[in-house]
């Protein structure tokens, strides 16, 4: 939400390699990795961030279909995660990351940055208890609790139940 910025800030000296997750990516000052469940979208968001070039980045671009751009296919990921930034938690666990953060990735109705600011989301538009996600997230760590142990999150359901940094 109108806090994505905020927790990024704090993330400043956490974060080693930079995992970015949908239109996100354009706006951050680094990323290693972009990831989407949405590859069709890749390419028209990296095209925005190469409008504002940086200099020595070699971003690697991830999704579940072989786009243009896209670097790694996640298509025999089993399960694969509902939400593209658990997806990218997933990717992130695989590659073997000690430490995982969740920045923007409340799991629930908490305000994304690209929601109206002062709003929360409305009955009616995505539901994270509607879908099964949490319970997909809640599965999975319980199948893998190592990965469960890595995980920490900024705001919102995912923080109580991963823990804050």
């Amino acid at each position: 939400g109108d806090g994505f910025f905020n927790e990024l800030n704090l993330l400043e000296h956490y974060a080693d390699v930079v995992f970015a997750v949908n239109d996100i990516g354009m706006f951050l000052p680094k990323v290693d990795h972009w990831v989407s469940l949405h590859g069709m979208n890749i390419s028209k968001w990296k095209a925005v961030r190469w409008m504002h070039p940086r200099p020595g980045e070699a971003t690697k671009y991830h999704s579940v279909d072989a786009y243009q751009d896209i670097d790694y296919v996640w298509s025999n990921l089993t399960p694969c995660l509902a939400l593209s930034g658990y997806f990218a938690m997933q990717i992130a666990y695989i590659m073997d990351a000690d430490r995982i953060i969740l920045a923007g990735c409340p799991g629930d109705s908490t305000r994304r940055f690209f929601d109206i600011p002062g709003q929360r989301r409305e009955a009616g538009q995505f539901s994270y208890d509607e879908k099964g996600v949490k319970e997909q997230v809640i599965h999975e760590m319980k199948r893998l609790p190592d990965f469960k142990e890595r995980v920490r999150s900024m705001s919102g359901w995912s923080r109580d139940y991963f823990g804050a940094i």
